[in-house]
């Protein structure tokens, strides 16, 4: 019974593991355990800096942590006492971090903070060696087991929720959904973990015939890998080449596609490393030459950024974009002029990550600040704060600076940050404390710009005016005939004289036969019968609506027009509008229904 319980599960192997990193071990059984008590509802996850969320928070951060501090214990020969006094020191530093933030701030401390301790663990050996043979190897291992681990911990859970699965429907057996919760938690926070943890190397040190690349990954950088790398980079030139030709400067979503053309490249450099002299020619190129061609691109994304952070200040995700842009354009210059060790690549992303996550400079922190001095700009600029008080303006307030200050707002208020402005507001409105977006603006002078109106694509700007909503309710007294919803999208040639959208309906009420309606060009006209035609002006009506008031939220919108023999009112549930390069506004897309009543014909 012992031999087959051995082979099932590894006894010694586990017990090994557990002594190598006790305190990993803890906090993984930690996090597992108030898994199952959210699961069978003896503790609640819910509300706002919840201890308990925070508690796991901090059980996976102090899981990675002390995989790092034993691994340069280790390296360094260093005393228990001392591996447990720096150890729990910083785990105390970690505690008092994430039980100190906001839950905004902590999600993006967390989502900051576990990919640096990954990296962490990464390089750990290697703080004070620069052996790149051992350093590849160590990783390869490292991260070879940690895919084994996770590979398992998913058949491991799949395949005992499927043995119930099959318990329940043979034996008619009632099983409790929260054991297959319990299932899949322990394979996925204590079995894959501990897993991982055994398959971490115990050897630090490796010499050059050890550090070879298997076939599966020659295979993933010849086919895979480097033809991506490659055709990312013939992407980004031949814009760089077309900004060059058309002299404009470079968009903001460039950023992105330079984030991942950069990050393949160098996954594509670190895991091809060993074949840098040995490998298909074209690898050996990629090796060879993509940290000269990453200068151009890192140039590019920096001057995208900035053009973005100074039109509409730093957010997070902001921050993390100039972050990436401050790696990859310091691995270019150092990668081109020299070749530093490999750790550098990883270390450096590490303490950026630290840097983002932690501190006076976290990303949050900048964030905030960064918005909370574009509002007073924008406020100041508008007569709107004066002598360190907000009140209703005077003069006209720019449908940007509208659009910015909302913006601003609700961003402060996601992060539960609006007590920033209570300094600036009128004593019976900060004594209320029940202001919100809405109201500020009220108080500044305007109506608050909805986000919908401000959804923007990477062409045209599209401005959401409102509508009745998606409601089949409508007031239908004194009409004779209404039409189903109608929906048009007015893209490309769509809606124009030469693809014009028609409608058509048999209206059985007043024996008229045919209900007809066609739309092109702004124009929409609805025929009944012999009674005529009317005609409405969509284009005029939508620059007559933003500009009256173009700060308004989405709002209920209706035509509606009498002729001799039948009178329309059109219904506008949903309604989008594509502003142009002239300041004029067309039709992007309308939901509608058409209400027609027929008056006494003599």
């Amino acid at each position: 019974m012992t031999e087959l319980l051995q082979k099932l599960i590894p006894l010694n192997e586990l017990k090994q593991t557990m002594q190598r990193f006790p305190l990993s071990a803890f906090c993984s059984i930690a996090l597992f355990t108030l898994l199952l008590l959210n699961i069978h509802d003896l503790i609640s996850l819910e509300g706002q800096g919840n201890a308990y969320t925070r508690l796991m928070a901090l059980a996976a951060c102090g899981f990675l942590w002390f995989v790092l501090a034993r691994l340069i214990a280790e390296e360094r020969a260093a005393s228990a006492a001392f591996e447990y006094g720096f150890g729990l020191a910083v785990f105390a530093l970690l505690a008092l971090a994430v039980f100190g933030e906001l839950n905004f701030s902590l999600t993006w401390m967390l989502g900051l903070m576990v990919p640096a301790l990954l990296l962490g663990v990464a390089i750990g050996p290697y703080f004070w060696r620069s052996d790149n043979f051992s350093f590849w190897f160590y990783n390869r291992q490292l991260w070879q087991g940690v895919a084994i681990a996770i590979a398992a911990g998913v058949i491991w859970g799949v395949g005992l929720s499927a043995a119930l699965e099959g318990i329940r429907y043979l034996f008619e057996v009632k099983i409790e959904g929260e054991i297959f919760g319990d299932i899949w938690s322990f394979a996925l926070v204590v079995f894959a973990p501990l897993y991982a943890l055994s398959r971490v190397p115990r050897r630090f040190i490796y010499t050059e015939d050890d550090c070879h690349a298997p076939p599966q990954l020659a295979f993933m950088l010849n086919w895979v890998l480097v033809p991506l790398a490659v055709v990312y980079m013939l992407i980004l030139y031949a814009y760089f080449i077309k900004i060059a030709a058309v002299q404009e400067l470079p968009r903001g979503q460039l950023s992105y596609m330079v984030s991942a053309f950069a990050s393949l490249g160098v996954l594509t450099y670190m895991a091809g490393w060993p074949l840098r002299d040995t490998g298909a020619p074209l690898l050996r190129l990629v090796v060879r030459w993509f940290f000269p061609a990453l200068l151009v691109p890192t140039l590019m994304q920096a001057l995208a950024i900035y053009r973005r952070i100074e039109q509409y200040g730093i957010t997070e995700q902001r921050y993390v974009v100039a972050l990436s842009a401050i790696w990859f354009g310091v691995l270019a210059v150092l990668y081109t002029v020299k070749k530093p060790p490999l750790k550098i690549i990883p270390g450096l992303l590490a303490v950026l990550l630290l840097v983002a996550a932690l501190g006076p400079v976290s990303a949050p922190k900048v964030a905030e600040r960064s918005q909370m001095a574009r509002l007073e700009m924008l406020l100041l600029s508008n007569g709107i704060l004066v002598d360190g008080k907000i009140r209703k303006t005077e003069q006209a307030v720019s449908v940007a600076d509208r659009r910015s200050i909302s913006s601003i707002l609700s961003f402060l208020q996601q992060r539960r940050k609006m007590d920033r402005i209570k300094p600036w507001l009128p004593e019976t409105l900060a004594a209320s404390k029940t202001y919100s977006p809405h109201s500020l603006t009220k108080e500044m002078g305007f109506d608050y710009i909805h986000r919908y109106a401000m959804r923007a694509t990477s062409g045209p700007e599209i401005i959401h005016l409102g509508g009745t909503g998606n409601t089949n309710v409508l007031e239908v007294t004194g009409f004779d005939f209404l039409t189903p919803p109608q929906y048009l999208h007015c893209a490309d040639q769509h809606c124009s004289a030469e693809l014009p959208w028609h409608g058509e309906w048999q209206d059985p009420n007043a024996g008229l036969g045919t209900v007809a309606a066609s739309y092109a060009d702004g124009r929409l006209k609805v025929a009944a019968a012999d009674r005529g035609e009317l005609e409405f002006d969509l284009h005029a009506y939508i620059a007559a609506e933003l500009d009256n008031d173009p700060g308004r939220a989405p709002r209920a919108l209706m035509l509606e027009q009498n002729g001799t023999g039948f009178s329309v009112r059109v219904i506008i549930r949903n309604i989008a509008a594509v502003r142009g390069d002239k300041g004029d506004y067309r039709l992007h897309d309308i939901d509608f229904r058409l209400l027609l009543a027929y008056p006494e014909q003599d």
